[in-house]
């Protein structure tokens, strides 16, 4: 019980970091919008790979891919800045930035079965996705039904970009703990 409330611990902790981070770039004004798009996404993605291999937190080699998985998102977000701002460009854009994600995640494990933790990163992302979307359109809804503007008030700010992370980072680690009961029951039968 120790480890799963650490483990939720260290989600909520990636989650409020990334919003508050998120937060400091797009209200601080001293970035043009591609600066924040890129810097936004190196947020993402690098706390995104990070909640995928929690038990890998403690690894130098964590951190580091995480920087340059951060560093090369700025860039690739940095060099579509010709592209036209379609939603299916921004979907596929964004779609890469995940995918690419998810095998640094894979290939922190080495090369054995890469495909199949590939997979499974995927699957996992998949399920957790819908989260962030879930409850930015709950605040969304709850703000316009109290006629509060999110930006003229630091508590509601934060929660606004903290909470769609923090909603991933909840459904990550949900998922994370059937993942492991499901081995858990599989492995007496393999046994």
């Amino acid at each position: 019980m120790a480890t799963t409330l650490r483990t939720l611990r260290f989600y909520l902790c990636v989650g409020l970091v990334q919003g508050a981070l998120l937060l400091g770039v797009v209200l601080s004004g001293a970035l043009s919008d591609l600066a924040v798009g890129a810097a936004c996404a190196a947020v993402l993605m690098g706390g995104g790979m990070l909640q995928l291999v929690p038990e890998r937190r403690s690894e130098w080699r964590t951190w580091w891919a995480l920087m340059i998985l951060a560093l090369v998102t700025a860039g690739l977000v940095m060099a579509c800045r010709g592209l036209p701002l379609t939603s299916q460009v921004l979907g596929g854009v964004a779609t890469g930035l995940i995918l690419l994600t998810v095998l640094c995640a894979a290939a922190l494990h080495g090369c054995a079965d890469l495909g199949r933790r590939f997979c499974a990163y995927v699957l996992w992302v998949l399920l957790a996705l819908p989260m962030p979307w879930i409850a930015q359109a709950a605040f969304k809804h709850w703000t316009s039904s109290q006629h509060l503007d999110p930006f003229k008030d630091g508590w509601l700010s934060l929660v606004f970009f903290a909470g769609p992370t923090l909603a991933l980072s909840i459904g990550l680690f949900l998922i994370s703990l059937c993942l492991v009961a499901l081995q858990r029951r599989r492995s007496p039968v393999s046994g």
